[in-house]
Parts: C-alpha cells; sequence; structure tokens
C-alpha cells in the first residue's frame, strides 16, 4: 500500500509539472468541454493529495490500509472540491466572459457618431448587454449615412458593420 501512495503522489506531481510545462512551451491546452473537473488542475490536485496525505498516515499511524484510503479519498476529494470551486470554475467563468459574438449583432439597430462617408469607414454605436460599445461602420450601398441617423446592422466583416439606414 505504501508503493501504491507514493505512486500515486508522484503521478500527481509529475502530471501537474508536465501540464504546465507543455502548456506554456507549446501553447497547448487541455480542454475537457463542459466538465471541468476533470481538467489537469483537479486530476493533479486529486493524486497528489490521495498518494500525499495516504503515505503519510500509513507512516504516522498504526491504522490498517482500508482506513488510510478511506481518510485519504476523503481528503482528497474534499481539497480537490476546494480547487474546483474556488479556482477551476471562477476561471472557466471569466475565460468564457459574458460578451456575445459581433455576427449576434446582425439585425440590431445603432446610431451613427461618426457620418459614413462613400467608400469610407464611420463610427456608429450599439448596446450589447447592457453596455455600450462602438465599432467601425460602412453603408451597404456606398451611400453616405448622416451622424445621429440610425441604423440597422446586416453584417460584420472582419470587424467592421455593414449597416443601412432606417
Amino acid at each position: 500500500m505504501e508503493t501504491l501512495m507514493i505512486v500515486l503522489f508522484g503521478i500527481g506531481v509529475a502530471y501537474a509539472i508536465i501540464t504546465a510545462i507543455v502548456g506554456d512551451l507549446f501553447g497547448l491546452e487541455i480542454h475537457t468541454g463542459e466538465i471541468p473537473f476533470l481538467s489537469p488542475t483537479i486530476i493533479a490536485t486529486f493524486l497528489t493529495v490521495f498518494g500525499g496525505i495516504g503515505y503519510m498516515l500509513l507512516h504516522n499511524t498504526e491504522w490498517s490500509a482500508f482506513p488510510i484510503a478511506g481518510l485519504s479519498l476523503l481528503i482528497a476529494l474534499g481539497v480537490s472540491s476546494a480547487v474546483l470551486f474556488l479556482v477551476v470554475l471562477p476561471l472557466y467563468a471569466a475565460q468564457k466572459g459574458t460578451a456575445l459574438s459581433s455576427k449576434a449583432m446582425i439585425g440590431l439597430e445603432a446610431k451613427v457618431v461618426t457620418s459614413i462617408e462613400v467608400s469610407r469607414l464611420g463610427e456608429i454605436v450599439y448596446e450589447q448587454g447592457g453596455t455600450r460599445h462602438s465599432a467601425p461602420a460602412k453603408a451597404a450601398e456606398n451611400a453616405s449615412i448622416p451622424q445621429g441617423s440610425q441604423v440597422r446592422i446586416l453584417d460584420e466583416m472582419a470587424g467592421t458593420f455593414v449597416v443601412e439606414k432606417l
């Protein structure tokens, strides 16, 4: 049992180090989809805590293997859960963000703040998620659209909205 605990501890530490190095050097990320409890951070935490606590309990108590394995499992689940809820999930939420894509703005109305001239860009402001944003815009039919006009967003190409006057 002692060998198993030290091997799990070593695997957990090595896994954490390797994923950190590989991710930093090569820009690789291991995506776990919609199941964040399978992230490398949680797996490494669980293995390291389970192996480390089990090894320490084997050497510092007179308990048999099953109570030690059970207590190690509970502690590893607790620490992994804490890391999941205090680190991983907040980071996932921050990474996803609340911003909608530019393509989601198609069909919505905006206001011209810098007039759009023939074959030249202007600027529009629009509201997205309760926040005002500005973006470059061009007219759909090579027309001039004066400042203050209401427009409808028809398309988005390379960060520039294509609009028509309402």
